[in-house]
Formats: C-alpha cells, sequence, structure tokens
C-alpha cells in the first residue's frame, strides 16, 4: 500500500484484497505459537472478568436494595395495624393471628412477664412467663437478638420450634421494672441473621412498648396494684 494520507475508501479496497488480515486481529482466531505469549488475550479475558463481576455486585446491590425496601413497607403496615388497635386484647390479637402475615415470617409471639397481667384473666393472645425467662435471650445491654435458633427458644415458640430455623428477639420494656419480648420465628435461616436490619426491628418493638405501656392499664383489675393508677 501507498504511503501518504488513506481515505475510508481506500483502506476498505485493500481489506477488500486482504480479508485474511482481520482474522489474524481477532483475539483467539490466529493460530497460537507456543513460544509467544499472547498479552491480547490475556487483557481481554481480565476485562471480561472485571465486568462480570462488577454486573454482578451491580445487580446484588440493587436485589438487597428492593429486599430492604419491601421490609420497610412491611414492618410501616405491621406498625400501623399496632397504633390502630383499640384494647389490649385487640393488640394481643393481632399480633398472635396476623403479625406473621405482615412481616412474612412464620410465628410471631408476645411474651409478657407474668406478673403484668392479673392471674384469674384468661390470655390465650398471650404467653406469660417468668422476668428471669424474658430476660435469657439477651446480653447485658442487648434488647435486638437476631440469629439462629437457640435452644431455649421453645419455651418461646412451642409446639412451632420444630419448623424455626432463625429468630428475632425483641425486648419490650413495660415500666415497673416489667419486661415483656416479641418473639419472631421463619423457617428461612437467612430471614433473621446477626446485625440484619437490627434497626428496622428495634423500631417494631419501640411501637410495641408504647401500645402496650398505653393498652395494659386498661386491661387490669383496679385491684392489681402494679398497673393500677393511684387514686388522687
Amino acid at each position: 500500500m501507498a504511503t501518504g494520507k488513506h481515505t475510508r475508501e481506500s483502506v476498505l479496497a485493500w481489506l477488500d484484497k486482504h480479508p485474511d488480515v482481520l482474522a489474524e486481529l481477532l483475539p483467539g482466531t490466529a493460530e497460537k505459537d507456543p513460544a509467544v505469549v499472547d498479552f491480547q488475550r490475556h487483557l481481554i479475558d481480565r476485562l471480561r472478568g472485571t465486568l462480570s463481576q462488577r454486573t454482578a455486585d451491580r445487580d446484588a446491590l440493587v436485589e438487597t436494595s428492593r429486599g430492604n425496601l419491601a421490609s420497610q413497607h412491611q414492618v410501616h403496615e405491621a406498625t400501623v395495624s399496632l397504633i390502630r388497635a383499640g384494647s389490649f386484647d385487640e393488640l394481643a390479637w393481632f399480633i398472635s393471628r396476623e403479625l406473621h402475615d405482615y412481616l412474612h415470617v412464620d410465628v410471631a409471639v408476645l411474651c409478657l412477664d407474668h406478673r403484668s397481667v392479673w392471674p384469674e384473666r384468661k390470655m390465650e393472645s398471650v404467653l406469660l412467663l417468668p422476668a428471669m425467662l424474658l430476660e435469657s435471650p439477651f446480653a447485658p445491654g442487648q434488647t435486638v437478638n437476631l440469629g439462629p435458633l437457640r435452644e431455649e427458644s421453645e419455651e418461646f415458640f412451642g409446639p412451632a420450634t420444630s419448623l424455626i430455623k432463625s429468630q428475632a428477639m425483641v425486648k419490650l420494656e413495660l415500666g415497673t421494672k416489667l419486661t415483656g419480648l416479641l418473639a419472631l420465628g421463619d423457617r428461612d435461616p437467612a430471614t433473621f441473621e446477626a446485625g440484619h436490619a437490627t434497626q428496622l426491628v428495634r423500631f417494631l418493638g419501640d411501637v410495641l412498648e408504647v401500645r402496650l405501656q398505653q393498652l395494659l392499664p386498661q386491661s387490669q383489675a383496679p385491684e392489681a396494684t402494679r398497673w393500677s393508677r393511684p387514686e388522687s
């Protein structure tokens, strides 16, 4: 080919006369010489690997963001229902019958200190337990515990224990040294993992604490001195 400035037409004409050149330039199509290291091929493979990893990372980030938004929506919907409860019985019924559907888990159990309600009352929607047992899932200063099912959790989940693979325990402060606990369980081991969505679960527990403090006195017998209001 003559030297000088080449036009598009002259380059196309030259390639038309030498079609084998393009085959030589494409990676992986030229005959490999064992004595030659194909740096071009190595570079292209590395770039492809980097691109694939970046794509996978992006997809994982998008999926995580969608999951977080879905979890927030579920908790917010459940919170609205907790706020709407007009009585302690209605609140307890919602937790035992509907909360697990809102949160897309298998089990939700409200556990209260057995001293927080009068003994004669039948509490079908609430599990009454000793204070020491309610404190057992938490380390000092801890109010949320997420992770795999623990051996002592049978006390909270009862017959459903064999189904549960992961759990969330949320401590509830009811005032005057009384405590409670919201126990959530699911068959998927990845639903509740240590450090995962802790603030969201704690938010749900905070709202439940306020509602219990508001509604428990209304369902107490007047002689229940721990919760009854002093006479003026």
